[in-house]
């Protein structure tokens, strides 16, 4: 059957809206006066709060992204003059990482002519779009503190729905590694991985709180393109996977329990396939724009070069094999303080509570299915093994998300399926209008 006139119509929205609200965000911020935030980030130089060397360690001993952080702070700054909003936050220009951003900024403070570092158009760099007005508004140490305020609560809201979905013991399995074994509490330290996280947990948390259980195929796909276009746009490729295994996850919890096994596969699939394109097409959208701008063979050599470096190269000394950048991330995840020490007690726990259920045998599919999300951190370490081999240091969060995953699923409380809603291609309408069963 055709899809209906809604369908292609939610569909239509997203496929061209979506790009047009990621270039409105980008101009808005990119229109605040450069002063404006040159001024904040004087300040927070003097103050001690900013400082030329990219990276420092954190309170758990880990690295911590300055970077990223600066390079995304100064998005904008050192445009040409005559160069609008518009051409500039296509263009993308920075100062670069902190050896550059710093002392640029500085000269400026003395006097001298702002120049910029590079055009970064390879991203839409969303995460510029929030830190240049927060910085702006509050300073760095104010933005900062947004940031940890920001990952206090998506955090709660997300461990609040999954209490509501599948039960506290589960949500508290799967948030623990997360927070335990990786560097969360330092995040605020390094804003652009901040704010990626902050995505990530949120995007997982909205699906749980907003999508119906027993909605139709396309709802899930929409929903899901949705959170992977917004984990692209403000994540700038920090922990892309464990945002799309966390937003898988969300989904398999609501359609465990509101249909039969067949039915939560299909939108398990359908969430993962949308989720998934909807980060390419938002990406793919970025490349579009700017080579009407820069020019399709300036876009195209930058965008394929570094795509082939990050799939296959052997760059900035990383090992090219397959299984490099996953053995990588496992390293530096096995080495974290207390990750064997999470890792024995929980598994204990997911056991002691599984066993006492006494419901393996009735359960073991949709357990299946809710604990499926956890390969996908695996096979994007597997496919990104560069990216993957060159930022270890941050991409071995995705196996903590993973590893919570897995306890989720052997220890959620799973109820009697409702009977399924009608997927699209039946024609039912009943899945739209489905509320969010009762145990949430």
């Amino acid at each position: 059957p055709m899809p209906t006139r809604s369908t292609v119509a939610r569909w239509a929205a997203l496929l061209v809206g979506l790009p047009l609200l990621a270039l409105a965000l980008v101009v808005l911020a990119d229109a605040i006066p450069d002063r404006f935030v040159l001024y904040r980030l004087r300040d927070a130089i003097e103050a001690d709060q900013l400082d030329a060397s990219s990276y420092s360690t954190g309170y758990t001993g880990g690295q911590v992204d300055g970077y990223s952080e600066c390079k995304r702070m100064t998005v904008g700054l050192g445009a040409p003059p005559g160069m609008g909003p518009l051409e500039s936050a296509i263009r993308s220009p920075t100062l670069g990482p902190c050896e550059t951003a710093v002392p640029a900024v500085l000269r400026w403070a003395e006097g001298d002519e702002l120049s910029r570092g590079y055009q970064y158009f390879r991203y839409w760099n969303g995460s510029a779009a929030l830190l240049r007005p927060t910085v702006a508004a509050v300073g760095v140490a104010g933005t900062r503190l947004l940031a940890a305020l920001a990952l206090a609560a998506a955090a709660i809201m997300l461990m609040w729905r999954v209490v509501r979905s599948v039960g506290a013991v589960s949500a508290g399995l799967l948030g623990a590694p997360l927070l335990l074994t990786t560097d969360f509490i330092d995040l605020p330290g390094a804003l652009v991985q901040a704010i990626g996280m902050v995505v990530a947990l949120t995007g997982a948390a909205l699906l749980l709180w907003f999508l119906p259980a027993s909605a139709r195929l396309s709802t899930y796909a929409a929903a899901a393109f949705a959170c992977g276009a917004t984990a692209q746009f403000f994540g700038d490729l920090t922990n892309p996977d464990a945002a799309w295994a966390l937003a898988v996850a969300a989904v398999a919890m609501l359609a465990v329990n509101a249909g039969d096994i067949a039915f939560a596969a299909r939108r398990v699939g359908a969430a993962a396939a949308g989720w998934i394109v909807g980060f390419a097409w938002i990406w793919f959208s970025k490349w579009v724009i700017a080579a009407f701008v820069i020019g399709y063979d300036t876009v195209r050599f930058v965008v394929t070069n570094k795509t082939e470096e990050r799939l296959t190269g052997d760059v900035d000394g990383a090992d090219p094999s397959l299984t490099a950048g996953l053995s990588a991330a496992w390293r530096v995840w096995r080495g974290q303080p207390l990750t064997t020490l999470t890792m024995v007690a929980f598994v204990a726990v997911a056991i002691v509570v599984l066993v006492r259920r006494r419901d393996l045998s009735s359960t073991w599919q949709p357990r299946l299915l809710l604990a499926s999300a956890a390969a996908i951190p695996v096979a994007w370490h597997l496919v990104m093994r560069n990216h993957t081999g060159v930022h270890f240091w941050f991409t071995y969060r995705s196996l903590a998300v993973a590893l919570g995953i897995v306890l989720m699923a052997a220890t959620a409380r799973l109820v009697a399926p409702q009977p399924p809603a009608d997927d699209d291609a039946s024609g039912g309408e009943t899945g739209d209008q489905a509320s969010i069963t009762s145990r949430v």
